[in-house]
């Protein structure tokens, strides 16, 4: 079984922080280990979308992250990068 290090967690807490959603950091974060340890085999790009309430409207977070080349090949973690989020009503 692999484990799951997301290398800039500060980023994309910060960028959650930036729109008042922060709250829904650990259920983000668990959806984006879930999809790395069941959907991943090598490094890809892939997005995670959650919904969340902000001032009473429902926003929609689409969150992209990257899965890092393994370059070992001995480890059993998966080291994945947040790049960017982008909100809809």
């Amino acid at each position: 079984m692999h484990n799951v290090n997301l290398l800039n967690q500060a980023g994309l807490e910060n960028a959650l922080e930036s729109v008042g959603c922060l709250d829904i950091a650990e259920d983000l974060i668990e959806k984006m280990q879930e999809y790395v340890l069941y959907h991943t085999e090598t490094a890809e790009r892939f997005a995670i979308d959650i919904f969340t309430v902000v001032n009473n409207y429902t926003k929609k977070v689409h969150a992209i992250f990257n899965v890092l080349e393994n370059e070992d090949g001995e480890t059993n973690v998966k080291n994945v990068e947040f790049e960017v989020m982008h909100f809809t009503d």
